[in-house]
C-alpha cells in the first residue's frame, strides 16, 4: 500500500534551526510497528516509511534508520538506555508512563520547539486529553472507550433508547439478559464489563466508576493512593452487584481477557452491551458487518446490528490515551529529530497513521465523514477523556487495585476492608513518590 503524504510545512512553522554538528548521521527512529504483529502494524510501518521519504527529500542530508521494540518495552528501553548513556533520537512513547520518563530524564522537553508554532497549530492538539503528555510527548491520535451494544438485541427485547445513567444501564442489562434454552443460565448476558488481571480493569472499568462517584485513584499533592475512599467503595460495590446481585454479568469476566470479554463477547453475541469498547475496535464492527462506512470513516457511516453510546456516568469520562511521539534526551541531533516530528504530525500525514485510533488533530473532526451519530459519540468521549495518574508507580498502583477487586468479586471479601488494606499497603511502600 502506497501512502501519499502532503509536504507543506505546518503553518509554515519549523522546529528549530535544524543545524547539527552530526547532521549527516542517520536519525534513529524507535517504533513498535512489527509487520508480523497484524495488519494495523504493517500499515503503520508503511505509513512511517512514507514519513521518512518526505523527511529525507526535504532534509539536509539526514537519513533515517529504524529501531524496532515490542510495544510494551519501548518506553522501558528509552529509560534504561538513558541511564546507560545510550542515545536515541525519535521514539514513540506511552502517555501513562510520562511520570517515569520525567523521573529518569529520558525525554527532551519539546516546549522550545512547540512555542514556535502558530497558536492555531497548537490548538490542533492541545484540546486532547492526551495533551497531558506534553511537553515530553505530542499525541499522534486518541484511544478512548464507549459502551458498545447490539441494536438487534435491543429491538428483540423491546429496549428503546440507550442508557443515560448507571441506573438505566442496569435496567437495560436486566431486560437484555436472556435464558432462551431454559437451562437456568443466560445465553445472552446484559452487560460485559472487564475485571480480569490486565490493567484494563483499572483503566477502563474501575477508574470511570470511581470518577463517577467523585473519587480519584491517586492524590498528586500527597503522592498517595486514594482509591479506597467512599467513592472507591461505591465503585467496587457497583461491580459486585452487576455479578452477584443483578446477575447481568457472568463471574468469569473476573478471570477473562480484555479482548475476549469486551470485543469478542459483543461480536459473538454473548453480551448485549460491553463496557469499555475501544476505538481501536471500530474496524471490527465493519469487518463483522455490524456497521458500514465507518472504517475508514465516510459520510455514509451507519450501524446495522451494533453501535455505541457514551459511558453513562457523571462527566461521561472514560480513560483516554494514545501513542505519543517524543525525542530522546540523549539525542545528538535534537533539531533534526524535532524536524522529523514536524513532518510526522502534519495535516494530511498524521491521518494516515493506522494505529493512531481516532484523529489527534481537531480540524480532522470537522470533516463531513466524522459528522455521523456514530463518530459524534466517539468525539464526545474523547473530549471528556481522562488520563491515568502521573505517579512513577502507576504499574504497582494498577496491580494493587486489580488484586483487591479480584478478592472482592471472586471471594466476596468485604469491600471497605479489602480496599483499605490494599491502599495502606501501596502507600506504605510508595506513598509520597
Amino acid at each position: 500500500m502506497k501512502i501519499f503524504l502532503t509536504i507543506a510545512l505546518i503553518g509554515g512553522a519549523a522546529f528549530g534551526s535544524a543545524q547539527n554538528s552530526a547532521q549527516n548521521d542517520a536519525l534513529k527512529v524507535a517504533h513498535y510497528f512489527d509487520p508480523l504483529g497484524g495488519v494495523h502494524l504493517e500499515q503503520s510501518l508503511e505509513w512511517l516509511e512514507g514519513v521518512n521519504e518526505v523527511f529525507e527529500r526535504e532534509g539536509q542530508g539526514t537519513s533515517v534508520e529504524y529501531e524496532l521494540y515490542a510495544w510494551d518495552e519501548i518506553d522501558e528501553r528509552m529509560i534504561i538506555d538513558t541511564r546507560a548513556g545510550i542515545p536515541h533520537d525519535v521514539t514513540f512513547t506511552s502517555p501513562q508512563l510520562m511520570a517515569q520518563h520525567a523521573a529518569a530524564g529520558s525525554l527532551l522537553d519539546l516546549s522550545p520547539y512547540v512555542e514556535q508554532w502558530p497558536q492555531e497549530e497548537v490548538e490542533q492538539f492541545n484540546w486532547s486529553p492526551v495533551w497531558d503528555a506534553y511537553p515530553l510527548g505530542i499525541p499522534t491520535g486518541i484511544h478512548t472507550r464507549l459502551v458498545a451494544y447490539r441494536s438487534d438485541m435491543f429491538e428483540e427485547q423491546g429496549v428503546s433508547g440507550v442508557p443515560e445513567t448507571l441506573d438505566e444501564l442496569v435496567e437495560a442489562a436486566q431486560a437484555l439478559t436472556t435464558d432462551n434454552d431454559g437451562d437456568g443460565q443466560p445465553d445472552v448476558w446484559g452487560l460485559g464489563i472487564y475485571v480480569g488481571p490486565q490493567r484494563a480493569t483499572v483503566e477502563v472499568t474501575f477508574a470511570p466508576l470511581l470518577w463517577h462517584f467523585g473519587g480519584q485513584l491517586w492524590d498528586s499533592e500527597t503522592g498517595e493512593a486514594t482509591f479506597a475512599s467512599e467513592a472507591g467503595v461505591e465503585a467496587a460495590q457497583f461491580l459486585y452487584d452487576l455479578i452477584h446481585t443483578y446477575e447481568v454479568t457472568p463471574p468469569w469476566v473476573v478471570g477473562g481477557n480484555y479482548d475476549a470479554v469486551v470485543l469478542n463477547g459483543l461480536l459473538d453475541g454473548q453480551f448485549a452491551m460491553t463496557w469499555g469498547y475501544g476505538s481501536y475496535w471500530i474496524a471490527a464492527l465493519e469487518d463483522a458487518g455490524m456497521a458500514s462506512g465507518c472504517w475508514p470513516a465516510t459520510v455514509d457511516c451507519a450501524s446495522s446490528t451494533a453501535s455505541v453510546f457514551v459511558t453513562p456516568t457523571d462527566g461521561k469520562a472514560q480513560f483516554s490515551n494514545a501513542w505519543t511521539v517524543s525525542v530522546h534526551s540523549l539525542s545528538e541531533q535534537q533539531d533534526e529529530a524535532a524536524r522529523y516530528l514536524e513532518t510526522l504530525l502534519r495535516e494530511g500525514t498524521l491521518e494516515e497513521f493506522a494505529d493512531a485510533g481516532l484523529p489527534a488533530r481537531s480540524a480532522t473532526w470537522e470533516r463531513d465523514e466524522y459528522d455521523s451519530d456514530f463518530y459524534s459519540a466517539w468525539f464526545e468521549a474523547a473530549q471528556n477523556g481522562r488520563s491515568m495518574p502521573p505517579t512513577i508507580h502507576y504499574g504497582e498502583l494498577a496491580d494493587t487495585i486489580t488484586v483487591a477487586l479480584s478478592e472482592i468479586l471472586l471471594q466476596e471479601a468485604p469491600i471497605e476492608e479489602t480496599l483499605g488494606r490494599a491502599e495502606d499497603g501501596f502507600n506504605a511502600a510508595y506513598g509520597g513518590e
